[in-house]
């Protein structure tokens, strides 16, 4: 065997010896539960169970990580778990006679640090989409000479897990990008990455409301009005729970107060975020909805080829809203929508 191919050999070797980050075999795991979702006749992303072998088999080929154990890939897990303090994934006995197990999402996904790992690539190409569309914009306006690109740009950020990965481009972007990002945000885990050390404070200011801390949803409940309304926002970027008949809903009561304070903030710009699981034909319990689709100028939604033929029920709900849209932007991974105003 040649000098090379020894070398190429040990590093192929080498490839399926090394071992994920914890946070990201987690992340390719839900990947993979959202992928087996997408292709399968289910309800929803809970009634999906996965042995332990094809998750393992699945990182060998995504990943090149060969895990010989089953358990442990669970103890991984587990230890995320309890570094977060949140439940993440339920272990299921497999089939009589077998030592392998089953693993299902938990399903009470209520709190933040749970509901960031809900169909997280879907989240990803949506944040995606709404930082291109800042990009295009911001060079649009400096095509023309703006004076609005001297002060850079101005965001208001809203609550929620959708949220926080918009946040982290931005925060991966700032030694690189030549804008200057003001953003105002009660989302905590915005807030955190956007003040980590790695990110460059010359080209991103962060300003908070003062207030209670929500351990929950990972927001600041607070009445600083003032901060929000004396600004002129080129964006504000938010997410929502549920979307029925229309109209927008989140389970918290204080949160929709929020909301629908934030909405009514001036703005150049007003973007709903959304991976489309939002849409429901079920009202939700709160009975009070904090806006409509159409108080948005634009709506940004992932792009999916459905190759396997199997249409979600949200995918039919969402189609049902198409008289109040017109494509902007049509991109592999995600649509971006203008509003028809009614």
């Amino acid at each position: 065997m040649s000098e090379k191919n020894g070398s190429t050999s040990r590093i192929n070797q080498n490839s399926k010896k090394h071992r994920l980050k914890q946070r990201d075999l987690v992340m390719n795991i839900f990947f993979f539960f959202e992928e087996e979702y997408e292709n399968k006749e289910v309800d929803s992303i809970w009634d999906i169970e996965l042995p332990i072998e094809r998750i393992r088999d699945y990182l060998s080929k995504k990943c090149s990580v060969n895990y010989r154990s089953n358990l442990w890939v669970y103890t991984q897990l587990r230890r995320y778990e309890e570094e977060l303090g949140v439940k993440l994934f339920r272990k299921l006995p497999s089939h009589p006679g077998s030592n392998g197990f089953k693993l299902a999402i938990h399903r009470d996904m209520v709190k933040f640090y749970q509901k960031q790992h809900l169909y997280v690539s879907k989240k990803i190409k949506v944040a995606n989409g709404v930082y291109d569309k800042i990009r295009h914009d911001f060079e649009s306006m400096a095509k023309q000479r703006s004076n609005e690109v001297s002060r850079g740009l101005r965001i208001l950020l809203g609550a929620g897990s959708t949220i926080y990965h918009l946040a982290n481009i931005i925060a991966e972007k700032s030694w690189e990008d030549d804008i200057h990002y003001t953003i105002y945000t009660h989302n905590l885990g915005s807030l955190k990455r956007l003040l980590e050390p790695t990110v460059n404070y010359r080209n991103v200011e962060v300003c908070t409301p003062a207030g209670k801390i929500d351990p929950v949803t990972y927001t600041i409940f607070g009445n600083d009005n003032p901060l929000y309304e004396n600004v002129l926002f080129d964006y504000i970027i938010m997410g929502t729970s549920y979307v029925y008949d229309g109209r927008l809903y989140v389970e918290s009561k204080k949160e929709t107060e929020i909301k629908r304070h934030l909405l009514a903030c001036k703005a150049r710009n007003r973007i709903l975020i959304l991976t489309k699981h939002e849409f429901t034909d079920r009202k939700p319990e709160n009975p009070k909805a904090f806006g409509r689709l159409t108080d948005y100028d634009y709506i940004v939604v992932p792009h999916i080829n459905i190759s396997t033929g199997i249409k979600k029920r949200y995918d039919s709900i969402f189609d049902s809203y198409n008289r109040f849209f017109q494509p902007e932007i049509i991109h592999w991974n995600y649509s971006i929508l203008k509003t028809i105003k009614d």
